[in-house]
């Protein structure tokens, strides 16, 4: 069974990597701004002070850069993730500009050396988090490396995915290592994955 899902997981993450990398620099744009108002109009954001966020840099990934540099331009801390590749583990550094940022493992766009600042995950109040794939339940599929479910899965901060519409599925077969979303927010909508049954939030 592990197998199999592992199988369908794989496809899933081929499909959604080549309809990504088919979006127009246009449609990247738009979708990403229209996530990026759906996302400041939650509760979670505007409450939270340490807000640990994903640094888009792959290929037409939903781009989190103006919502970094509003933030810190607001006063709230933005912590980003390093990637620990000897210990197969995130680490968690805090930035003060997008400047203090270079290309590193995998392309990922992280802290250079002389501005780590360490944080612990206690500190964090919220988690914006990547993804390939999602189901409205909150279910996600991430890149296969296992690095974010591991921290995911010890982080007590509310975690919201941020996808293209296209990119939720109906529902998706979740492992035991697995962590739900609280939220999915899209270009079209939010879903609300804290309720056990499928639901919208549109606004």
């Amino acid at each position: 069974m592990k197998d199999q899902i592992r199988a369908r997981k794989i496809r899933v993450r081929k499909r959604m990597i080549a309809q990504r990398k088919a979006l127009s620099a246009e449609a990247v744009r738009e979708s990403s701004e229209a996530i990026r108002r759906r996302l400041l109009a939650l509760s979670e954001v505007a409450e939270a002070r340490v807000i640990h966020c994903y640094v888009s840099a792959k290929h037409n990934e939903v781009d989190t850069r103006r919502l970094i540099s509003d933030a810190l331009e607001e006063g709230k801390r933005i912590v980003v993730p390093v990637t620990d590749l000897r210990q197969r583990r995130l680490d968690h550094s805090e930035i003060k500009c997008l400047d203090e940022l270079e290309r590193s493992v995998f392309g990922l766009l992280e802290p250079k050396e002389e501005y780590r600042r360490p944080i612990g995950i206690n500190e964090i109040d919220l988690v914006i988090v990547p993804g390939l794939a999602f189901d409205p339940q909150g279910n996600r599929i991430g890149f296969g490396g296992g690095f974010y479910d591991r921290f995911l899965s010890v982080v007590q901060a509310p975690k919201i995915a941020l996808a293209y519409s296209f990119q939720v599925l109906e529902k998706i077969e979740a492992g035991p290592h697995d962590v739900r979303m609280d939220k999915v927010v899209t270009d079209e909508r939010v879903y609300d994955g804290t309720t056990r049954h499928k639901k919208m939030i549109d606004f």
